[in-house]
């Protein structure tokens, strides 16, 4: 597992790379670091972005780059139509990256556990893509929440969602946490004052301690999200709940 740095409040220690992908017509982007580990029995872990509607991927590059500093390699979709497609396409082109002899990235990527985080309606494509690709080990939702309040329901995985006390997104973010069908782990953060574009920009930390967490296996920062007095566990700007987690164990435990 290649991880760099600590601190999730700013940049690793890794210089990245921002590269224009064609696959599935184009404009999704690469970021990822610069020089990739060539360390036997050491490889990346994976997130896929998924942004908000009528946004570009680039837009969110502050956080998309954090993340790659720290040792992630990440695929921004073009766009998010609330459904899994992009999503699930990017997983695959890096499957072949992976795969592939004159490709920087092969064999360095970690594949069979794979993260998928986006903000509004890439929130709604990550909540797809954790639906029904079974590569996806984890799903954190900035500012987002499916309309119907249902989109957990059968899922295992843990699932993270961030919201803006005046974020339109708050009665999705809350009904799905809500909902009582819910059987998986579910940790909701509720960013006092924060707007709709809160997550991705003032929640960038929690982003990268989530997948630091539950694709890195750090499982130290469970305490951070979970445990009484931890950064995101009702301090500060957080006013968080979280339920099912008492028989959950994360892939390395």
């Amino acid at each position: 597992m290649v991880l760099a740095g600590d601190n999730v409040n700013a940049n690793g220690p890794l210089e990245t790379t921002v590269q224009d992908l064609s696959f599935s017509g184009g404009g999704h982007i690469l970021v990822r670091p610069t020089t990739l580990t060539t360390e036997p029995n050491k490889k990346h872990p994976v997130a896929i972005w998924g942004p908000g509607g009528g946004t570009p991927p680039r837009d969110y590059l502050q956080l998309l780059t954090r993340m790659a500093s720290h040792g992630f390699v990440l695929v921004g979709i073009r766009e998010s139509t609330g459904d899994a497609v992009l999503m699930s396409a990017a997983i695959d082109w890096l499957e072949a990256q992976d795969a592939d002899q004159n490709s920087p990235m092969y064999g360095r990527l970690i594949l069979d556990r794979v993260g998928v985080f986006g903000h509004s309606m890439g929130g709604l494509s990550s909540e797809a893509a954790a639906q029904t690709d079974e590569r996806v080990s984890t799903a954190l939702l900035d500012n987002s929440g499916s309309f119907e309040h249902n989109a957990l329901v059968n899922l295992k995985i843990p699932v993270g969602i961030i919201y803006g006390e005046t974020g339109q997104e708050a009665p999705n973010a809350e009904g799905d946490f809500n909902n009582a069908g819910n059987k998986g782990p579910v940790w909701l953060g509720k960013m006092k004052g924060g707007g709709h574009g809160s997550g991705p920009w003032d929640g960038a930390g929690a982003n990268v301690a989530w997948m630091r967490w539950h694709l890195g296996g750090e499982n130290s920062r469970k305490d951070a999200f979970l445990k009484d007095g931890g950064d995101y566990n009702n301090k500060g700007v957080w006013q968080t709940q979280s339920k099912n987690w008492n028989e959950w164990k994360n892939w390395n435990e």
